[in-house]
């Protein structure tokens, strides 16, 4: 029951600190977005990503943004389709295409070869699969003109109504929620490498991703976790719709399962302990709530307490959810908020025991 209470003023918090953020982020747009824009340079790290790197890259071509001071490099991790074919046929001076070879391969070895390329000072990092807005660029670049040296931007599933892509959704924009909301607070502890950016000195300052090279993920969040711990470094968050990146959902439970394992195993590289205690209470919270219905047969006096944790359980994820919705998501997902809750609460559970188990799983045809 306590436990419970202490997650719904968490969200509430959340919410509140999303707001404050978002009032803040408003206010310097206002100011700065007459200023002259800086040059940026865009990397996409790309394996196998045929059916959606045209897309990727018109919507970027597409930005209201100077031509001349946008580069974008796309980093062919060896694939085994005709990714590179497809990125020669969208024929433009600012696109640059990269290919690694041999055994260097994997995501942070195509960005560091992507950003010893880089020509400009301010990395921008996304995947083949995302597409966004006019003015994606323009509010991430606004963002580094209010001071910062790190700038955390939303995610976006493109999903439909039903179960499966509206309880990712659902999923996304919470997780969203809550990077702003720890952004604002002014202690980041998620990153989301699809919509994610950084100076290219600060990258050198922290030896880029030395300390983590071995692990198939977590370019994001390693290394917003040294960033955090260096001295003076300033991370924002694109507290804007316009900001979004939006990229597709898994498209099978089966492809959802070991995209969460894969994403999970990186956890015990963790270091940041506001991360592992949102996370350790996240996972005691769900975990109470699941054997308390163990409980009830065998102490039915319990039923009481029981029933009203998942009650305000519920009820605050779905004021939480409604919200979140409303700012960064789609709120026709929350038809399938009854299901999705009690889905959700098994997920963190599984997902989160099996994350401590020596589990690998495959990505694109590569064990991770």
């Amino acid at each position: 029951m306590f436990g419970t209470l202490f997650y719904a003023v968490f969200l509430l918090w959340a919410m509140r600190q999303w707001r404050r953020g978002q009032q803040a982020y408003q206010q310097q747009y206002a100011t700065i977005k007459a200023s002259p824009l800086p040059k940026v340079s865009i990397l996409i790290p790309a394996r196998n990503e045929t059916a959606n790197i045209k897309a990727c890259l018109c919507s970027i071509l597409a930005q209201n943004y100077p031509p001349d001071k946008v580069q974008i490099i796309v980093i062919d991790d060896h694939s085994e389709d005709d990714t590179a074919a497809q990125v020669l046929q969208v024929a433009n001076e600012r696109i640059q295409l990269l290919q690694l070879t041999g055994i260097v391969m994997g995501k942070k070895a195509a960005l560091n070869a992507g950003i010893a390329q880089a020509q400009t000072e301010l990395i921008i990092t996304t995947d083949a699969d995302c597409t966004f807005g006019q003015d994606w660029l323009l509010h991430l670049a606004t963002t580094f003109q209010a001071g910062a040296d790190m700038v955390l931007a939303p995610v976006q599933l493109k999903a439909n109504n039903q179960l499966l892509q509206s309880w990712q959704g659902l999923d996304v924009c919470g997780t969203l929620l809550l990077t702003g909301a720890a952004a604002a607070a002014g202690h980041p502890i998620l990153a989301n490498g699809a919509n994610f950016a950084f100076r290219k000195t600060l990258f050198q300052q922290l030896d880029g991703f030395a300390g983590n090279v071995e692990r198939a993920s977590g370019d994001d969040i390693f290394l917003l976790q040294k960033a955090v711990r260096a001295p003076s470094t300033q991370i924002n968050f694109a507290f804007h719709r316009s900001a979004t990146a939006v990229t597709a959902p898994a498209k099978t439970w089966a492809t959802l399962f070991w995209q969460r394992l894969r994403w999970a195993g990186k956890t015990s590289g963790y270091t940041d302990w506001y991360l592992l205690t949102f996370q350790a209470g996240a996972y005691l919270v769900n975990a109470g709530l699941l054997l308390g219905l163990v409980l009830l047969f065998i102490h039915p006096l319990l039923t009481t307490i029981v029933l009203l944790s998942w009650l305000i359980k519920a009820m605050i994820e779905l004021f939480y959810l409604r919200f979140a919705t409303k700012e960064i998501g789609n709120q026709q997902w929350l038809r399938w908020f009854p299901i999705s809750f009690f889905v959700h609460c098994v997920y963190v559970v599984f997902i989160g025991s099996l994350a401590l188990l020596p589990f690998s799983s495959r990505w694109k045809g590569r064990k991770v």
